[in-house]
């Protein structure tokens, strides 16, 4: 019997418990916004601009489906165009012996044989160059790491030296 007593004070007990958590209904939690805020305020115009969504799709990069392939030039031509019906000199040329981009310098002319080492070290500096260069109007020198050349018409990168290992770096 008193184990039968006890067991209706718990149940009463608990269901006491029960009805007073039913009826003390916390309020529901309100997103308020701090006052004078000006972070929070310039975040919400952003995000309610009708213009972001539209915004963030252009400025995420196109798919692989979606590019262009990058354009080479056949036959790499170095020099000025010498008429409107000529090939464009490329303006990207990259050497495939020292990995390293074609630098041109425009109205000078190289003075005499460049060393190998004096390249290596002063590349691609002008400063450094321009003491192994000699300014002559329409000639234009080129040199990468490793190897110069100089021109003074538009011509093919296979016909002035055979040693040039230069290609289109793409456009």
């Amino acid at each position: 019997m008193l184990d039968e007593e006890m067991d209706a004070f718990l149940k009463s007990l608990e269901e006491e418990e029960e009805g007073s958590t039913k009826s003390q209904k916390q309020p529901p939690k309100r997103k308020t916004k701090p006052v004078n805020d000006p972070l929070a305020d310039d975040l919400d115009s952003i995000l309610n601009d009708p213009d972001f969504e539209t915004d963030r799709r252009k400025s995420e990069k196109p798919t692989k489906l979606q590019r262009n392939p990058p354009k080479k030039c056949s036959v790499v031509y170095i020099g000025k165009k010498e008429s409107p019906i000529s090939q464009v000199s490329c303006p990207n040329i990259r050497c495939m012996k020292c990995d390293c981009g074609v630098v041109c310098f425009n109205d000078f002319d190289w003075d005499g044989n460049i060393e190998y080492l004096f390249l290596r070290n002063n590349y691609p500096d002008f400063e450094r160059l321009k003491s192994r260069l000699k300014p002559v109007k329409g000639v234009f020198a080129y040199a990468c790491q490793c190897n110069s050349v100089s021109v003074n018409k538009q011509t093919s990168v296979n016909s002035v030296k055979n040693s040039l290992k230069w290609f289109c770096g793409s456009h």
